[in-house]
């Protein structure tokens, strides 16, 4: 047992415990037999043996070059396979079915930076005694569950909150003692060891993007390639013709997967989707917004690289070891004035990329500022429609209220989609392709939601909130009912949901315009 907490805290091992509890009776359960039977075959099918094998051997590459500069060890296996299963699994779930350009990956980095990663790594940091955390464990996901079922109904809303304010207060009780103990070791917690661990996940999940990048190619292809037509001869000519088009470029592939109507579907010879693939390429180019910050964003990658060559040859041209023997074996040579030479070279470009690095981040916040100013006022009826709809949100969503579901809801999403509706016709290759497709999920959940209500495109929404609510009971005592389920206030109550969770995501996606 000491040697099991030695390499796993305690949290961790109350955790395995339950684990290996819940897996021990799902397996003798009649449910639990199936679900194995019915996912075994999947997770060890062909194409996941590849992916396994690849995935595997360039984690096992990582790993050994860390372990050669010295900032991976043994002792670091534990936290390397926590982050395979509990980040890295995870991420290739969420590359297959999200990423679709560099924006994914920008955020992907993003939100494994952020603050709320550098608390949940200090309370995580120090935990309480085995025995309360195998006690706080079935607690904490017992009492998450049951605030999951409570925030679903008005009803339950005296139970929401006094499981929210527990949650709450285990929070902070966490919090506090790890800044307790903090306090009480900092030499626990503030050495290279811990640092080591805590930006582990992080310069693995960098590393490790070439791999996620390269499953988004392929699954991208691979949807492709199933809706070429043609004879034999011709698929395989159209299929080497898409991968010279698009190459690893993610961005060109979706673009290609969310316009097949336009390239695959009416393409029946190599010839005809050539053509309609250099249609799609002008079609590409007209786009201001994906390709207005390139030649800024072009610039200050040379700067970066020339930077890092600069610093790294300085590096090089100084170190104890000759440059001769870094590339032969045992032969040294005298190379003293060389590396005086390389010294003023190197250290001319630092100074020129150094200066160059800034004038092109400024030139690159100019490009921007002009762009976004554009934007913004391109997108202002939608930015205030969206804001205003933020603001009526309410913390239950008010089905059996028709006037509150008019006035707080119907009203703003048929005013929203008008608004995006002009965005997306008139301006739309202003914006970039992950915002232009927030803007068109968008317009979609609320003319699906307000679809519920007319039929049509038309100018003014004929109701107000007397005639709604006549229009709404009606509905409800026409439509079919069983004892539980209304089927039209259930679409509503589905529909209302997505609206309202692409309206926040709206939100956090524009943020920057606000």
């Amino acid at each position: 047992m000491e040697f099991i907490q030695g390499v796993f805290n305690n949290r961790e091992i109350a955790i395995a415990f339950w684990v290996i509890i819940a897996v021990t009776i799902l397996i003798f359960t009649k449910a639990g037999k199936e679900f194995f039977k019915s996912v075994i075959p999947i997770l060890f099918c062909k194409k996941f043996v590849i992916f396994y094998f690849v995935f595997i051997s360039f984690l096992c590459l990582v790993i050994y070059g860390l372990y050669k500069i010295e900032v991976w060890s043994p002792k670091l296996v534990k936290d390397t396979i926590f982050w395979v299963m509990f980040v890295e699994l995870p991420v290739f779930a969420k590359a297959i079915e999200e990423a679709k350009d560099a924006h994914f990956f920008r955020k992907l980095i993003k939100d494994n930076i952020a603050i709320s990663v550098a608390v949940e790594f200090l309370i995580g940091f120090w935990t309480f005694d085995l025995w309360v955390e195998i006690l706080l464990v079935p607690l904490l996901i017992f009492i998450s569950a049951l605030y999951a079922v409570a925030e679903r109904e008005r009803k339950n809303k005296p139970a929401k909150s006094f499981l929210q304010g527990v949650l709450t207060l285990l929070g902070m009780l966490s919090f506090v003692y790890a800044i307790y103990n903090l306090v009480r070791f900092p030499q626990d917690f503030f050495s290279i060891d811990t640092l080591i661990v805590f930006v582990l996940p992080l310069i693995l999940l960098v590393l490790n993007l070439p791999v996620v990048y390269g499953l988004a190619i392929y699954n991208v292809y691979e949807q492709i390639f199933i809706h070429v037509k043609g004879t034999a001869k011709e698929k395989r000519k159209m299929k080497v013709s898409l991968v010279f088009f698009a190459g690893i470029n993610l961005h060109k592939l979706s673009k290609i997967r969310s316009n097949m109507h336009k390239t695959i579907v009416i393409s029946l010879t190599n010839k005809e989707l050539k053509n309609n693939l250099d249609k799609l390429q002008k079609e590409l180019d007209l786009q201001i917004g994906d390709n207005y910050m390139k030649r800024s964003k072009f610039y200050v990658r040379i700067c970066v690289v020339a930077l890092f060559v600069s610093v790294m040859g300085l590096i090089g041209v100084n170190t104890e070891v000759s440059i001769k023997d870094l590339i032969t074996f045992n032969f040294v040579l005298d190379i003293v004035r060389i590396k005086e030479i390389f010294t003023y070279i190197f250290s001319t470009m630092l100074v020129v990329s150094m200066a160059l690095l800034v004038l092109a981040i400024g030139f690159k916040k100019k490009r921007y500022e002009e762009i976004s100013q554009i934007k913004k006022f391109a997108l202002y009826e939608v930015l205030v429609a969206v804001k205003k709809q933020e603001e009526l949100l309410m913390e239950y969503l008010p089905i059996e209220d028709s006037v509150s579901l008019f006035t707080s809801y119907v009203y703003n999403a048929y005013e929203i989609k008008k608004a995006s509706t002009k965005v997306l016709e008139g301006y739309g290759n202003l914006l970039t392709s992950w915002e232009r497709e927030t803007m068109e999920s968008l317009q979609f959940k609320a003319t699906v939601f307000v679809g519920n209500f007319i039929t049509g495109d038309i100018e003014v929404l004929p109701y107000n909130a007397e005639t709604f609510k006549k229009y709404f009971d009606d509905k409800v005592k026409s439509a079919p009912q069983n004892e539980k389920i209304n089927t039209f206030e259930y679409g509503v109550k589905r529909d209302l949901e997505q609206y309202v969770e692409q309206i926040k995501r709206f939100s956090r996606d524009f943020k920057v315009y606000y």
